[in-house]
C-alpha cells in the first residue's frame, strides 16, 4: 500500500470520524443514534457549493452560514426526532423518527440540487503538501487536522467544563441528572446542534475533494455509525480512531480491488471487533456498585 493511499485513507477517515463524533455528541447524553446524521454532511457541502462556487463569496462567509444552517438543522432534527418518540411511548420510537427525518431532508435537498452533477465546491485552500513518500492536498490535510482538534476540544469540554460534567451525568441516567438540577432538555437540544455542526463541518471541508450528492447522506451515516461502533459508542476517542480505521481500510481495498471489497472489509472488521470487544475498542464498561 503506497503512502498516497494511506494519506487518502486518512482524509476519508477524518470525514467518517467527524460523522462518528457527531453521532457520539448526540448519543452520549441522549442514548439516541441519529440516523439522519449524514444529512449534515450534505448540508455542509450545499452551503460551501452555493456560497463559494455559485455566489463567489469567501470561505469565511460560507463558514458563518454553515454554523447558522447547522444550528437550525440540529434544532429541527431534535424536535422531529424526540417529540414523536416521546408521544409514541415506545422506547425505540426515535429509530423510526430519525429515519423519517432522513427522508424528509433528503427530499428537501434534492428539490434544488437533484440535477447538480455533484456538490463540488472550490477548495478553501489550494495546492498540495509534500509528505513522506507522497503528497496530500492542503484541503485534505486541513480536514485531518480539524477532525483531531475538534475531537480533542470535545474531550476537554467533557472533562473540564460544567456542561461536560452534566453530559457525563446524563450519560449514566437522565432521571438522576434531572433530580440533581441538570437542565436535561436544554442539553439535549445543544447536543443535537453541536453534533450537527461538527458533521456539517465535514461536508464543508470534504466537498472540494469527494463526490457528494444530495442523496448519499445515509451512506455517510452508515460509515460513521460503523466507525463509532468499532471505537465504542459514546467515546469521542473511539469515534476518531474508528473513523480513521474505516477510512484506511475502505480506501486501501477500493484502490486495490473495488468498492464492494472495501464495504465487505469494513463490515468484516466491525463483526470481528464486536466479537472480541463487545463494547468497541474504547467503549465504557458498565459499573455496578453495591
Amino acid at each position: 500500500m503506497s503512502a498516497d493511499v494511506v494519506y487518502a485513507g486518512l482524509f476519508s477517515g477524518a470525514v467518517y470520524a467527524l460523522v462518528a463524533l457527531g453521532l457520539t455528541i448526540i448519543y452520549k447524553p441522549t442514548h439516541i443514534l441519529n440516523f439522519a446524521q449524514g444529512q449534515a454532511i450534505i448540508l455542509g457541502a450545499i452551503v460551501v457549493y452555493q456560497v463559494m462556487t455559485l455566489w463567489g463569496w469567501g470561505w469565511w462567509a460560507a463558514l458563518l452560514l454553515l454554523l447558522a444552517a447547522g444550528g437550525i438543522l440540529g434544532v429541527l432534527t431534535e424536535r422531529l426526532t424526540t417529540l414523536p418518540a416521546k408521544r409514541s411511548g415506545s422506547v425505540y420510537g426515535w429509530i423510526i423518527a430519525s429515519f423519517a427525518v432522513t427522508m424528509v431532508f433528503e427530499s428537501v435537498f434534492s428539490l434544488k440540487y437533484m440535477n447538480v452533477p455533484a456538490l463540488t465546491a472550490d477548495p478553501i485552500l489550494g495546492g498540495e503538501v509534500r509528505l513522506p513518500g507522497g503528497s496530500l492536498s492542503t484541503q485534505g490535510l486541513v480536514t485531518i487536522l480539524v477532525a483531531v482538534l475538534v475531537t480533542l476540544a470535545y474531550m476537554a469540554m467533557l472533562r473540564y467544563t460544567p456542561q461536560g460534567i452534566a453530559i457525563r451525568a446524563m450519560s449514566h441516567s437522565q432521571d438522576t441528572a434531572l433530580l440533581m438540577g441538570v437542565p436535561v432538555g436544554r442539553i439535549v437540544v445543544v447536543s443535537f446542534v453541536i453534533g450537527t455542526c461538527v458533521t456539517a463541518l465535514a461536508g464543508f471541508l470534504a466537498a472540494p475533494e469527494l463526490f457528494i450528492l444530495p442523496t448519499v447522506g445515509l451512506v455517510f451515516t452508515i460509515k460513521g455509525f460503523i466507525a463509532s461502533v468499532i471505537g465504542g459508542l459514546g467515546s469521542p476517542l473511539g469515534a476518531i480512531v474508528g473513523g480513521f480505521l474505516v477510512g484506511l481500510l475502505d480506501t486501501a481495498l477500493r484502490t486495490q480491488f473495488n468498492g464492494s471489497a472495501g464495504n465487505f472489509a469494513v463490515f468484516t472488521i466491525l463483526a470481528i471487533v464486536l466479537v472480541v470487544f463487545p463494547r468497541g475498542l474504547f467503549g465504557e464498561r458498565d459499573v455496578t456498585r453495591a
